[in-house]
């Protein structure tokens, strides 16, 4: 309920006053009392109090939500400082506090009353128990923080970015090119990118960054030794696309299993009508539930996308890059068996010194001719030097690709010396973007950022 401008008389100002000192718990320096009022006037201070935990998380939330919420609070104690005298002289009289003098400084404390219980008033009792006046005026006087977001674009511009404003002052940029990222975050306090480099030549003497945030899980563009020595927090987002990114990984399978582009073709073009058979089988494809399905990264899209498999009736196996990730749900086994008993091998693994060219010429030719190879995971972790030669030699039987060494691919990429386009699938790194996935990113990237204002670990790498 509000408090209307009739209400805020004496008698109320002394009920939150009582209310308050019992929050507090112990005596309460004469000063405190003059912030009190002016707090619980407010009415979105006072919906936002028994939500927060902290007078920090507080303030901030109110400032986000009240234009010139300060202004308000500042202007509030020069106007109720008389109220505020009034009301705790008939707290006096009225026998509801007492004073103490505690290390030669005034206190009230409370005396036992009829007062009812004002639930906002004793939180806020609680919430002063551990903070002084001077770190209440540093709150209230906190500057907005400059955030930079430097590759909106690339989670798509049908995805708002609005609600990032109520952070702090935004400047957004589509897309930056890498030699524009350092002038563009000089005055930055958070930065938020997707593929930019952000190395010491980028962030040397930014004495104001305190957060880079990715629109990505991969971190392999960061130079986290770099940041971790400068107190340069690094976060990222988790989770977010692990069932488009099992989706786009079956896609790429089917697209290449069942031969489909080709007898759409057929259709399309009318060649079904003049052979005049009900049935054509111009391309051989197979049941998956015949295959054994290999999984290179067993986090959790790799998990998910066993779960897929196994639904399809395939033999599922794994390697895990970093031995790091076991299960008994299926049959783990060594790199070099893996690569020799699978029909389909699917990466999701990140990209990193171990997983670097992991599938490099050697390596592929030591698959089955007759295998499909699936890439969601990095570009970099297969050579493509060495698979358009292995391709262009006949070797496996259709690849996969949604990662790539250079993203953009360059305009004469080795990838396009591939003679059997038909043999392969390439898509623009579009595995994790789904609408909702790219929302659920954007959203995640938000909560980190509110968690760092309120002095929280969120999704935080170094």
């Amino acid at each position: 309920m509000k408090i209307v401008d009739k209400m805020k008389d004496e008698e109320l100002g002394l009920a939150l006053l009582y209310n308050f000192s019992k929050g507090y718990g112990r005596p309460v320096p004469m000063e405190y009392y003059d912030i009190v009022l002016p707090l619980l006037y407010n009415d979105i201070f006072r919906e936002e109090i028994m939500k927060h935990k902290t007078m920090k998380e507080c303030l901030y939330a109110c400032r986000q939500l009240q234009d010139g919420f300060k202004e308000d609070i500042l202007t509030r104690i020069q106007d109720y400082q008389t109220m505020t005298s009034k009301a705790l002289g008939m707290a006096m009289i009225q026998h509801h506090l007492n004073f103490q003098i505690v290390e030669q400084t005034m206190c009230r404390i409370p005396e036992e009353s009829t007062i009812l219980d004002l639930n906002e008033a004793i939180m806020l009792g609680k919430m002063l128990q551990n903070i002084t006046l001077s770190q209440i005026n540093e709150l209230l006087n906190e500057e907005s923080k400059t955030i930079v977001i430097l590759q909106a674009a690339s989670v798509g511009k049908d995805i708002d970015l609005s609600h990032f404003e109520s952070l702090g002052h935004v400047i957004m940029y589509d897309d930056t090119k890498q030699e524009e990222v350092r002038e563009r975050i000089l005055d930055a306090h958070i930065v938020i990118t997707n593929k930019n480099i952000m190395n010491e030549d980028v962030l040397h003497d930014l004495n104001h960054l305190e957060m880079i945030g990715l629109f990505a899980t991969g971190v392999n563009n960061i130079d986290l030794a770099y940041c971790k020595k400068h107190g340069i927090k690094v976060v990222n987002v988790k989770g977010y696309s692990t069932d488009t990114v099992a989706q786009h990984t079956l896609s790429l399978l089917l697209h290449l299993v069942e031969k489909n582009a080709g007898y759409d073709k057929y259709v399309k073009s009318k060649q079904y009508t003049w052979d005049g058979k009900f049935s054509y089988f111009g391309d051989v494809f197979h049941d998956i539930s015949s295959m054994t399905w290999g999984i290179v990264g067993l986090g959790n899209i790799g998990r998910k996308v066993a779960m897929i498999a196994t639904a399809m009736g395939a033999k599922v196996q794994y390697y895990s890059t970093s031995g790091q990730n076991s299960t008994s749900d299926y049959q783990q086994v060594d790199f070099d068996t893996l690569l020799k008993s699978s029909d389909i091998i699917s990466i999701h693994a990140p990209l990193n010194e171990k997983t670097h060219y992991l599938f490099n010429e050697e390596v592929l030719r030591r698959m089955k001719k007759s295998a499909y190879l699936i890439n969601v995971g990095r570009g970099g972790i297969i050579e493509e030097t060495a698979l358009v030669k292995v391709l262009n030699e006949g070797h496996l039987a259709g690849v996969g690709l949604d990662v790539f060494e250079h993203e953009p691919l360059l305009e004469d990429d080795v990838i396009y010396q591939i003679q059997d386009m038909d043999k392969v699938i390439l898509t623009p790194h579009i595995a994790w973007g789904s609408i909702e996935a790219r929302q659920r990113c954007v959203d995640e990237v938000y909560k980190n950022i509110l968690a760092h204002f309120k002095g929280e670990d969120r999704n935080r790498v170094v």
